[in-house]
């Protein structure tokens, strides 16, 4: 019960004449995390999850916002947040495969697709992701308390945090990396943090830190083998596949409980820093670079490539990348693909209606 809704004690009349009324006892009804879902509920969380599986193959388009506009985002972060505290419930667990479920099943689904997108069709995957991240805007902006100086210097960190992380790689987006277990838990990780975040994408910080289109084609490199039962290109996947998955599970655990506290305790520093994130997300998307091949005397993920045959060997999804000058056609292009990318997001982003708009919804205890 709310503290401002507890009825006043009866000083006069501490009794209050309950020794006249019948000493029967009446059950409780049941707490709300013990309570079974409603087919409606249940249908939302699948279709949640769906809606969250797909926005996390698109880099700028939020999981969190794909969540609150399906309404369950505070049914989802409660749920993590009660089994991070080790509060194991039926609800919990109901809500937790309603919706990871269809979510993972998107994913395995799609991620060719879209890997083969941001392969072949790089300046315009980048150029509509760039649309679809500014359109996420709007829905932070109306979650913000009345701006002041936390706020200001929240966004003001989260701005210089994504420029940091786009500038200080020589491409972000490329897959340059080294590829070690270690990266991979840590990419994992901070996508599994980002993508249960309101405005934020997880798929984008996977392309920032040059992982995206590893993990997508991996992934579906491991569907195929699953197809073909060849279960050695299943477990050579999987060096890829489990490292991130374990880092996105850990990621997520973290982040329900820490979103939980932040709103509640630095709501204006917290959301300002969201707002600077989002913002700063367009500096790793410049659309006008290309895959190249290797070629000899190059280094890809940390190896020199010494032979002509070593060099075709290396998979387009490790290709570097480099700058190159857009046509005119190409400008005018990229601009009405970051329009139509704005209009797409931001109309997602109004189907939640009012939960939407607050994303402490889902973090309030």
């Amino acid at each position: 019960m709310d503290i401002d809704t507890v009825p006043p004690e009866d000083t006069e009349n501490p009794g209050n004449d309950r020794e006249s009324e019948p000493a029967t006892m009446t059950s409780a009804p049941p707490p709300e995390s013990d309570t079974r879902l409603g087919p409606a509920a249940s249908i939302r969380c699948i279709f949640g999850g769906v809606l969250m599986g797909l926005a996390n193959l698109v880099p700028g388009i939020s999981g969190g916002t794909m969540l609150l506009a399906a309404g369950i985002y505070a049914l989802l972060v409660g749920a993590i947040s009660d089994l991070a505290a080790f509060r194991v419930t039926r609800r919990s667990l109901v809500v937790l495969v309603l919706v990871v479920v269809p979510a993972l099943l998107a994913i395995v689904l799609f991620s060719g697709v879209a890997g083969r997108f941001v392969l072949e069709q790089r300046w315009v995957a980048f150029s509509l992701f760039i649309g679809l991240t500014l359109g996420g805007v709007p829905v932070l902006m109306r979650s913000l308390p009345p701006v002041g100086f936390l706020t200001v210097v929240g966004c003001v960190a989260g701005l210089v945090a994504m420029a940091f992380l786009a500038f200080g790689m020589e491409d972000p987006g490329a897959p340059e990396g080294g590829g070690s277990i270690t990266g991979l838990l840590v990419a994992g990780f901070a996508a599994g943090a980002a993508m249960l975040l309101p405005g934020l994408s997880g798929s984008y910080v996977l392309l920032v830190l040059g992982e995206y289109v590893v993990i997508l084609t991996t992934i579906d490199e491991a569907r195929a083998a699953v197809s073909a039962r060849d279960w050695a290109a299943l477990v050579a996947a999987g060096w890829t596949v489990l490292p991130v998955a374990l880092g996105v599970v850990l990621g997520i655990g973290t982040v329900g409980v820490v979103v939980r506290w932040l709103l509640k305790h630095a709501r204006a520093l917290t959301m300002g820093f969201l707002l600077g994130l989002l913002v700063g997300a367009v500096f790793g998307l410049w659309p006008f670079r290309m895959p190249v091949p290797p070629q000899v005397g190059t280094i890809v993920r940390g190896d020199l490539i010494e032979s002509v045959e070593q060099a075709e060997a290396v998979k387009a999804k490790y290709w570097p990348t480099v700058g190159f000058t857009p046509t005119a056609s190409q400008i005018g292009g990229a601009a009405a693909l970051i329009l139509v990318g704005v209009m797409i997001s931001g109309s997602i982003g109004l189907l939640g209606g009012r939960d939407a708009d607050d994303p402490e919804e889902g973090v309030r205890g």
